[in-house]
């Protein structure tokens, strides 16, 4: 009996099937990505000015997260994600890189890297700085926080006018219940900070911070700042909302 040869052509209905995926592809990826994104990005908190182009290749202006503004980001869709029913965009803009997944429920984001003026996300906190972010992916839907990880840093402290250079807070961001959680801790030049952050859903945010120094000038700039002097440290605890005043 002569053996099988290894590269028999396709069949005609095979052949036809794979022309048939790779045409449907094709569409996916010329399609205008206002499309692809539809009522999903309200559904996750995310708008924009206008959204352009297609989706292997888009374009949001002015966009904005829960009124977080991200300014102009730059997008792309695989078509794979979109047959499966949740896209999955790549992005890159002025402050961030990484890639998002969309749900009518929330919205997942992948292998985040970012750096943000802390007086963007919480413009209510009192302090200045800059969040760093390295690697971090979050799963955030149906109001509740599902997977956290990575690692956080907000470096280029100030507070009440005042700069504490070399100071940095550094933690891995992990779920609370339903609330995303962010515990910070650092020390330099006689300063030690410890702040815990929690985010819910919504956007709103509560940082408890204790700050113990053995610094003059520190101390009189926690008093200026509403700190309340107690056998642990310096505490304040802020509330807000993400993006707002």
């Amino acid at each position: 009996m002569r053996p099988a040869s290894p590269n028999l052509p396709l069949a005609a209905p095979a052949l036809a099937a794979v022309f048939g995926v790779a045409a449907l592809l094709v569409l996916l990826a010329m399609a205008p990505l206002s499309l692809a994104l539809g009522d999903r990005a309200a559904g996750a908190g995310l708008s924009a000015a206008q959204v352009s182009g297609t989706v292997w290749r888009g374009r949001l202006s002015d966009a904005a997260y829960r009124g977080l503004r991200l300014g102009d980001v730059r997008l792309g869709t695989s078509p794979l994600s979109l047959l499966a029913g949740r896209p999955r965009l790549g992005f890159k803009g002025e402050a961030a890189t990484g890639a998002a997944r969309l749900g009518r429920g929330g919205i997942e984001l992948i292998d985040l890297d970012a750096a943000l003026p802390l007086g963007q996300l919480a413009p209510a906190a009192g302090l200045s700085g800059t969040v760093r972010m390295a690697d971090v992916s979050l799963d955030l839907r149906d109001g509740e926080c599902r997977r956290a990880d990575g690692q956080v840093c907000l470096a280029d402290i100030g507070l009440a006018g005042l700069q504490l250079p070399g100071l940095a807070l550094v933690g891995d961001p992990t779920c609370s219940g339903a609330s995303l959680a962010l515990p910070l801790r650092g020390q330099a030049e006689g300063v030690d900070v410890q702040a815990d952050l929690l985010i819910g859903a919504d956007g709103g945010y509560q940082m408890d911070l204790i700050l113990r120094t053995t610094r003059p000038e520190v101390e009189a700039a926690l008093g200026m700042a509403g700190y309340e002097r107690t056998l642990n440290g310096y505490q304040r605890r802020l509330v807000g909302r993400l993006g707002q005043p």
